[in-house]
């Protein structure tokens, strides 16, 4: 007998990704966000057929869109984790990669740590206005995470000395200003954990650490 459960929802899936531009904008979010108008740049889409598509694709759960954490006028557009199993993004390893967000206290700090655990690969962390010390919570779920983020510092971005190959921003703020780095960048909206409870910085975390799988992936592609 056939299993009926989700058939609606797997209809509008398939529907959904049932057109070439539809599977642009999913290809381009593989594992970078984006604003609307870098999409329409992207997939040569006009503002209203742009929408068109966002709100199927919406509808589907296989986007989301959600406000900039630094200009509130701006919005990102990010894959669901439903939409991870109909990409296959590769991309060349970095070198060097550089994670950066506004204090490089908690957010690029741990997706430094964890990159350099889950790769053994060269990283940096920094920050655009650098905080006097790493946060103590993101210390605490780090170290719950098997990291070691006791003797990290802040850094800013003048304290990096190799230009990095890859800039992933973690931070609204910071892919919204002006990066001193000529590298491809990559930006991951996370929402700033400092300044709340602990349930903040492990879903901060745990969503770092989601897109860093993502790109693992397509290194190793």
């Amino acid at each position: 007998m056939r299993n009926e459960q989700g058939v609606p929802s797997r209809l509008r899936v398939h529907r959904a990704l049932a057109d070439e531009t539809r599977l642009a904008i999913v290809d381009a979010l593989a594992l970078s966000d984006r604003t609307p108008t870098e999409l329409r740049r992207l997939v040569d889409a006009p503002s209203n057929l742009l929408t068109f598509h966002l709100d199927t694709l919406e509808r589907a759960d296989l986007v989301a869109r959600s406000p900039s954490q630094g200009d509130a006028r701006r919005r990102y557009v990010s894959l669901t984790a439903a939409a991870q199993p109909f990409v296959a993004p590769a991309a060349p390893a970095p070198g060097l990669i550089l994670f950066v967000c506004t204090h490089n206290a908690a957010r690029s700090q741990l997706a430094e740590a964890l990159w350099r655990a889950r790769t053994g690969r060269a990283a940096g962390s920094a920050g655009s206005q650098p905080a006097d010390t790493v946060d103590p919570t993101a210390i605490e779920v780090a170290q719950a995470n098997g990291l070691d983020l006791s003797g990290a510092e802040p850094r800013g971005y003048g304290a990096i000395d190799t230009a990095p190959d890859l800039v992933v921003s973690v931070c609204d703020r910071a892919t919204e200003a002006s990066l001193p780095f000529d590298a491809p960048r990559l930006h991951w909206s996370v929402d700033d954990p400092l300044g709340g409870d602990r349930v903040a910085f492990d879903t901060a975390f745990d969503e770092i650490a989601a897109r860093m799988e993502r790109l693992i992936t397509a290194v190793q592609a």
